[in-house]
């Protein structure tokens, strides 16, 4: 039997597909909700949530991705009303696990409410007052600080609330756990955007498209 000849000449690079990694998913998928031949075609999508029930890719918690997702894994992180569910002093390893999984020149972009908002509309006679309504149902003052009360009083717990954030004080966090550049962009529910970047902001266009239509 003759040998096989050595082959000769080089291979082709291979490509990876950049990957988002939804942080705290919940049941949804977001790029499920952007056009097909849109600025995320050829992305993939890796979701994560602590709630076996929401069927994630991933089950675990996000205070702890060590064991979950490899370092340099996200090309962009997507949080969306995710960081207030923990407690104050978990904040930096939360936002220092974001940084080792992205990779270089990536990006995390994250959600929260804005007490700076709730407290510009704050009625201290009536702290039920509904701000606006949400999939899950009218929301006052009071979920907005303590967490959507409907659903913490039929039993889902994960929806309370144990901090919260204002423009300048997330901005400020995301730094000092040593993102080189973040920015704000107020949201349409008492909410607002931080997007934080290592390296250049390669993907400022991209976050862009990305921010508007995952509001509705």
């Amino acid at each position: 039997m003759d040998r096989a000849e050595p082959r000769t000449g080089t291979a082709a690079p291979l490509t990876r597909r950049p990957v988002l990694y939804n942080l705290g998913s919940g049941p949804r998928r977001l790029l499920s909700r952007m056009p097909k031949d849109g600025p995320f075609a050829g992305w993939s999508e890796v979701t994560v949530d602590l709630d076996p029930g929401n069927h994630p890719d991933i089950v675990a918690d996000i205070a702890d991705l060590s064991g979950a997702v490899a370092d340099g894994a996200a090309d962009l992180i997507w949080c969306s009303h995710v960081l207030e569910h923990f407690h104050d002093h978990q904040i930096p390893a939360v936002l220092a696990g974001f940084l080792r999984i992205l990779a270089p020149d990536g990006a995390a972009v994250i959600r929260v409410p804005d007490l700076a908002q709730v407290m510009r509309r704050l009625d201290e006679t009536d702290l039920e007052r509904v701000l606006y309504t949400s999939p899950a149902g009218p929301v006052s003052v009071l979920d907005v600080i303590y967490g959507h009360r409907a659903s913490v009083e039929a039993g889902n717990l994960f929806m309370a609330h144990r901090t919260g954030f204002t423009e300048v004080s997330l901005a400020r966090r995301m730094l000092e756990a040593g993102f080189e550049e973040v920015q704000t962009h107020v949201g349409d529910a008492m909410d607002f955007w931080a997007v934080g970047y290592i390296g250049s902001a390669a993907n400022l266009k991209l976050i862009g498209q990305l921010i508007g239509p995952a509001q509705k």
